[in-house]
Formats: structure tokens, C-alpha cells, sequence
């Protein structure tokens, strides 16, 4: 059984790399990385893997002439998630070509992470998957960012947040975060970035892309779906990450493909990350203030209390070391 990877990446060096070496040691088969108007040297550092396939984006004008894509095609140069789309329906069609029997598209801040505390090849997970089962969605977990800089966050840190939402208001872990445009302090969940994971499809002719998080069908028939564990996001993990994060949005449109606008604090964190008079320093220290997690506030989470008497469940903040496992062997396998 063929796995295979598919990435849209702009300016992710720090990471792409290890991203995917980390999945080469989960065994997947090919991993194909398109590039989206990287400025960084992305490509020149994964060249010499011969398990990757390196392209750019591609344009909507490829697949113009299949309806069933309309809304990519015709969007795919304001949208980012419209040209991340049609590198995904473009590596199932790779796919087809080489045999392989399950895609799974992601970000270069994103693991797939199929056991906490030790290492799952993605040969013996899908192996426990029904054939009946179209698609497996993968709960995502959200990085702590608890470091003003890592130098392998991948490797470095095993704490992740759990709840994206909270149905009782009064519960809700907070952070306060300023808006230096209206002077004033705002309260936002403590987690950050998309809640929605992403996603493994079983390769085959009918199966496209709905969003970048979920698939369908071409003809419209249902699809058998299933959720397991999990991806791993890493998510403005530290200063510069937060930094090259937010200058990446600097030109995206206010809202997404499917036309919601997108989610108050991260425009709010573009227009901060992006004011012609903000210096680095100065962004770093608005990280170290109003992002990051201070040991306080990390201690405050892993007592996982509500008033006294109450825990939250799950747990508000995940511990996992598999990835670090992962990476161990890899450094063994290198030096031999």
C-alpha cells in the first residue's frame, strides 16, 4: 500500500525539510511540494530528495476546462486555498499514474501524528482502515507556543492544545490580546489557527477537492468518512515563525474561498505584523507579550482546572513524544 503527500508552501524552509523527512520515516512513497511564490531557498533545500517532486503552483488555466473545478480555477489567483486545491487534484492525478493508494494533503507546519507516544507507519494505520471508507479526517492539535525561538520546534516541543471552542462561554481559556489600532485589549481563545484538520483520501477518478480541509465527489455520491488521530499544527510557533506567517498574508483577501470572512484575530495579527513603522524587535516583544504562553500561564494550563473543583475533558493540553522518537531515529540513521 502507497502513501503519498501533498504540500503548498510559500517561504518554509525552517521546516520543509524536516516536515518531510519526518513523513519519509512514516513511510510514505512520494511527497509532492508545490511552491506558491516561495522568495526563500524552500527549493534548493529538499533538491536532493529523490522521494519528493518539486513544482510550482498550478495555474488555473490548467484545468479551466473541467467544470467540476470552476471554483478553483476562476479564483486561483487571489486565493491561495484555490491554487492549494488544484496542487491537490493535481497530485491525484501523480497518484493514479504511480499506483499510490492514499493522499493526504497538508501545510509545511503541519505533522500527521498517528500515536502519541510512539511511532505509527502509515502502512500499519491505513491498515486498519475499512476499503468501504473513502476518507480519514485527522483531528488537529495545536502547538503551545511557549518560546520566544526554537531552533527545531519539531523536534523541541510536546505540548499541544486541544479545544479549539468551548460550548460554555464561562469556560473558555482566554488570551488578551492588543490591538494597537484601537488602543484597546481584546479576548481570543487561546487557540490560534484552523480547527478544521486535514484530511488522507483514497485515491481514485472521482474523488476532488471541496476545500482544503474536505473532499467530495465529483458525481455527488456520498463518501464513507471516518476520524483518527491527528495533525499536528504548528502554528506561529515562535517569533520569526509568527513574523514570516503574517507577512505571507500581508496581500491575502479579507475573506475565504467559500466567501466567510476570515477570523478577526488573524487579520488583526496581519495588520499588526505588516505596519510600514513596526520594527522586529518590536514585533517580537508584541509575540513575547500577547502570543506566546508564559510558564505561568503553561502551568495555569496543565493544572487543567476549572474554578476548583472542575477538570476540563478533554485535557486542555496534550503531551506527545512520538515525533520526537521519530526524529531520534532519523538523526541515527543520518550519522550512520
Amino acid at each position: 500500500m502507497k502513501t503519498a503527500l501533498v504540500l503548498t508552501v510559500k517561504n518554509e524552509k525552517r521546516l520543509l525539510r524536516d516536515n518531510l523527512l519526518y513523513h519519509r520515516a512514516l513511510g510514505a512513497h512520494r511527497i509532492f511540494v508545490y511552491f506558491d511564490g516561495t522568495t526563500d531557498d524552500g527549493k534548493a533545500s529538499i533538491e536532493d530528495l529523490d522521494f519528493v517532486t518539486i513544482q510550482d503552483s498550478v495555474s488555473g488555466d490548467v484545468y479551466a476546462h473541467l467544470s467540476y473545478l470552476e471554483k478553483f480555477t476562476k479564483n486561483a489567483v487571489e486565493h491561495h486555498t484555490a491554487r492549494q486545491c488544484l496542487n491537490t487534484y493535481d497530485a491525484i492525478q501523480h497518484c493514479k499514474k504511480e499506483g499510490v493508494e492514499w493522499l493526504i494533503s497538508l501545510d509545511a507546519d503541519e505533522l500527521v501524528c498517528l500515536d502519541f507516544n510512539q511511532k505509527q507507519s502509515f502502512a500499519e494505520f491505513f491498515d486498519t482502515i475499512s476499503k468501504d471508507t473513502a476518507i480519514v479526517n485527522f483531528k488537529v492539535f495545536e502547538v503551545l507556543q511557549r518560546k520566544l525561538y526554537y531552533n527545531n520546534v519539531l523536534e523541541e516541543e510536546t505540548l499541544f492544545k486541544t479545544t479549539s471552542s468551548f460550548k460554555n462561554r464561562f469556560k473558555a481559556v482566554k488570551k488578551s490580546v492588543f490591538n494597537p489600532f484601537t488602543k484597546e485589549h481584546q479576548s481570543f481563545c487561546y487557540w490560534y489557527g484552523q480547527h478544521l484538520g486535514k484530511a488522507a483520501l483514497r485515491v481514485s477518478n472521482d474523488i476532488i477537492p471541496k476545500n482544503v480541509h474536505r473532499y467530495k465527489t465529483i458525481s455527488g455520491a456520498p463518501l464513507k468518512n471516518v476520524t483518527r488521530l491527528g495533525l499536528l499544527h504548528y502554528h506561529a510557533y515562535d517569533a520569526e515563525d509568527f513574523i514570516k506567517k503574517f507577512k505571507n498574508f500581508k496581500k491575502r483577501a479579507n475573506t475565504y474561498l467559500s466567501g466567510n470572512t476570515v477570523d478577526v484575530l488573524k487579520l488583526l495579527l496581519r495588520d499588526v505584523v505588516n505596519q510600514p513603522s513596526i520594527s522586529p524587535k518590536d514585533l517580537e516583544d508584541y509575540f513575547k507579550h500577547y502570543i506566546m504562553f508564559s510558564p505561568k500561564e503553561v502551568r495555569r494550563l496543565l493544572k487543567n482546572r476549572w474554578g476548583y473543583l472542575f477538570r476540563y475533558k478533554p485535557a486542555l493540553i496534550q503531551k506527545i513524544t512520538s515525533v520526537r522518537e521519530v526524529f531520534k531515529n532519523i538523526e541515527r540513521i543520518n550519522k550512520t
